[in-house]
């Protein structure tokens, strides 16, 4: 599976984020690419089965300066289908927490995108532990959400994760003509 994960960080908490995120999906045999998103052109998102995109609020309520860009050229090209799931650090006792996530996501919603329901919102301040657990875990349900054939991504997610069930090798063999 080829997978994408565009973030803009401030003070380095949403960039481990995303750290956390490629590791988690190198060590399932994802394909990741990570960029910045201040130099990635929208319509790349195309070309990738599962796109992470994570994002710090500016002054509470706003997008960062870096993704002001991306967030103009969505509306310049049809994405009906593209996969995308959202994270980021911020200020979760905020009456908006991690609004530019919000932002992003509705605009992504309006124009085909088809956008993950759970997000994952981690307090700027959180162990680093703590952000870890969360990120692989966000990462591992929005592969399976992502993934096309989900009886297959189970049966070896459950392998690698070895559940005694599925130790053995498996075989399918097509009879018949």
């Amino acid at each position: 599976m080829k997978v994408f994960i565009g973030y803009v960080s401030l003070s380095g908490n949403t960039e481990k984020m995303a750290i956390n995120i490629k590791n988690r999906m190198k060590a399932v045999g994802c394909e990741v690419y990570m960029e910045r998103l201040d130099i990635v052109e929208v319509d790349a998102l195309k070309d990738f089965d599962l796109a992470f995109i994570g994002l710090y609020t500016w002054n509470l309520e706003d997008l960062p300066y870096e993704a002001n860009e991306f967030y103009e050229e969505i509306d310049q090209v049809d994405f009906a289908g593209v996969k995308v799931a959202f994270f980021g650090a911020g200020d979760l006792t905020h009456s908006k927490p991690c609004a530019a996530i919000d932002i992003l996501s509705e605009k992504m919603k309006q124009f085909g995108f088809n956008v993950y329901n759970r997000v994952l919102k981690i307090h700027h301040e959180s162990s680093t532990y703590e952000q870890l657990r969360k990120c692989e875990d966000f990462a591992e349900h929005a592969l399976i959400w992502g993934s096309k054939r989900k009886k297959w991504r189970f049966f070896m997610w459950d392998r690698m994760l070895g559940n005694p069930k599925y130790q053995k090798s498996a075989f399918f063999v097509k009879e018949g003509p």
